[in-house]
C-alpha cells in the first residue's frame, strides 16, 4: 500500500468522524432544547431561563465539545503513534 493511499484513507476517516460527531452533536442539541422549551413552556409564574442559562448552557455544550476535544486529542494520539512506527521502516530516497 502506497503512502498516498493511506493519506487517502486518513481523510476520509476523518471527513466521516468529523460527520458523526456532527450529527451527535446536532441530536444532543435538539433533545436539550427540546426538552428546555417544554420545560420553560410549562413554568407560567416566572421565568426559569434567564435565572438558569448558564446551568443549561453548560449542559448542552459540554459534552459535545468535550467529544470534540476525545477526539482530536485521539486522533493526534494515533498519528503520532503511526509516525513514530513508520519512521524505521521506509528509508530515505
Amino acid at each position: 500500500m502506497s503512502h498516498e493511499n493511506v493519506a487517502m484513507g486518513g481523510t476520509e476517516t476523518r471527513k466521516s468522524l468529523i460527520r458523526v460527531w456532527l450529527a451527535v452533536s446536532a441530536v444532543w442539541v435538539a433533545f436539550w432544547l427540546l426538552t428546555a422549551t417544554t420545560v420553560f413552556a410549562a413554568a407560567t409564574t416566572r421565568n426559569p431561563f434567564v435565572e438558569e442559562f448558564g446551568t443549561f448552557s453548560a449542559i448542552v455544550l459540554t459534552p459535545p465539545l468535550a467529544l470534540l476535544a476525545i477526539g482530536i486529542f485521539a486522533r493526534l494520539l494515533v498519528e503520532a503513534f503511526s509516525r513514530r512506527s513508520h519512521a524505521g521502516r521506509f528509508p530515505a530516497a
